[in-house]
């Protein structure tokens, strides 16, 4: 399941997520999910911008067990 909320406001992108939560549709919104079939089809999206952001999967991967096994 995948979903992306659109929105400039706090109160904007709160609403987005309210709709999101009760599977609402809303503007701003959007949703999907993949067929069963789509084994390997996973995306790992880390937003943001600056340095803060630099290497985090990769960091996640080496401190997480769990996570370095999914994204394997």
């Amino acid at each position: 399941h995948r979903a992306v909320v659109l929105g400039a406001e706090r109160e904007v992108l709160a609403a987005g997520l309210a709709a999101v939560a009760t599977e609402q549709p809303s503007a701003g919104v959007v949703t999907g999910e993949i067929a069963q079939s789509g084994v390997g089809r996973t995306v790992f999206v880390f937003p943001g911008q600056g340095s803060q952001w630099i290497g985090m999967g990769r960091e996640l991967a080496a401190v997480s067990p769990v996570f370095a096994a999914r994204l394997a």
